[in-house]
């Protein structure tokens, strides 16, 4: 889940709440300022990207998510992995719903963090992430489209780190041990599935598989009762 949170592919849940930040700056005309626009009266004007829509989504806790949240978040996500192509998830899309799923969880799992004073990221790393997010944001006309200010990309970009740093000690608290006969149990039960081949050919690959899923299993419950515990609900439905 490090990849969805998982990354890991946690393979886990970005976030701020309103819809229009950036207003257009008014300068005084000077004599200086006149001449510089007449010569410049026939150069081509290039118009700012439109502003993306935005609706409230979700809840977790005392706060509130926005479609627009959703967006930045899933951009951040982007950024941070491989993806060769950085584009916003529209609405409409059937993926969308999961995406804000896995923000609402993000959220969750954060304020976890807080209560067990997990927040610590240091300045030269946090430094490292953003400088490289910006790199690959700065010219991307979907991330100018979301019109992201200085404090939201902080924001959002820290607490995305956290719950990864949250959820990867958690995962590492919950793992557990699988014996040789848990796993040649698992290998007689299925054993169609691997044909004549000897249960020592699998054994080490069948005890890694079952200590993922077992993990996967109780990061799920955990999930869900954080979810709970701080009354999330998805409105994108």
């Amino acid at each position: 889940m490090e990849g969805y949170y998982l990354g890991y592919g946690i393979r886990v849940i970005g976030f701020c709440f309103f819809a229009c930040l950036a207003q257009g700056a008014q300068t005084e005309e000077t004599p200086s300022s006149k001449t510089e626009k007449i010569n410049i009266s026939t150069a081509k004007i290039t118009e700012a990207p439109p502003m993306v829509l935005s609706k409230i989504v979700g809840v977790a806790g005392d706060q509130t998510v926005t479609s627009r949240e959703v967006q930045i978040v899933n951009l951040l996500e982007k950024a941070l992995g491989e993806d060769k192509e950085i584009k916003l998830i529209a609405i409409d899309d059937s993926k969308f719903n999961s995406e804000v799923t896995k923000v609402l969880l993000e959220i969750v799992v954060w304020n976890e963090s807080l209560v067990f004073e997990m927040t610590q990221i240091s300045e030269e790393e946090f430094k490292e992430i953003s400088e490289r997010i910006t790199k690959k944001t700065i010219n991307n006309s979907d991330w100018k489209r979301l019109q992201v200010s200085q404090m939201e990309f902080e924001k959002f970009l820290k607490r995305k780190i956290i719950a990864k740093k949250f959820i990867k000690t958690k995962s590492d608290s919950m793992k557990g041990f699988i014996s040789d006969q848990e796993a040649k149990e698992y290998f007689e039960k299925n054993r169609l599935k691997f044909g004549q081949i000897a249960f020592s050919q699998f054994k080490e690959n069948i005890k890694t598989f079952l200590t993922q899923q077992q993990l996967e299993e109780r990061l799920t419950v955990w999930f869900e009762v954080i979810k709970k515990k701080y009354k999330v609900k998805n409105y994108s439905h």
